[in-house]
């Protein structure tokens, strides 16, 4: 039981608007050379996003931690819908 309560304190809440800040800053810091030399994001990066996350949203208790797992979930459902537009007869339907 006490794992189990150890886990639930250590997950991180993301909503819609913290998912789009997010993006926002990644995209920022892309274009401001966030990155290291490998193209990977600094570690010193996800420290920063944490900080801005605490700044902009008072009830917010975000690490570098989850903002680096969270950065690499994108990353895999990115990854996922990139692979399914290059499947034959997969598209985006507006009316859908």
């Amino acid at each position: 039981m006490e794992e189990r309560i150890q886990f639930v304190e250590n997950t991180a809440k993301w909503t819609q608007m913290r998912d789009t800040m997010t993006v926002g800053m990644f995209e920022e810091w892309r274009a401001t050379r966030g990155l290291a030399d490998c193209g990977k994001f600094r570690t010193r990066t996800f420290e920063k996003l944490a900080l801005k996350m605490i700044e902009r949203f008072s009830n917010c208790t975000l690490t570098a931690k989850h903002c680096k797992n969270k950065h690499k979930r994108m990353k895999e459902k990115y990854q996922y819908a990139a692979d399914m537009l290059v499947c034959s007869g997969f598209g985006w339907n507006e009316e859908k």
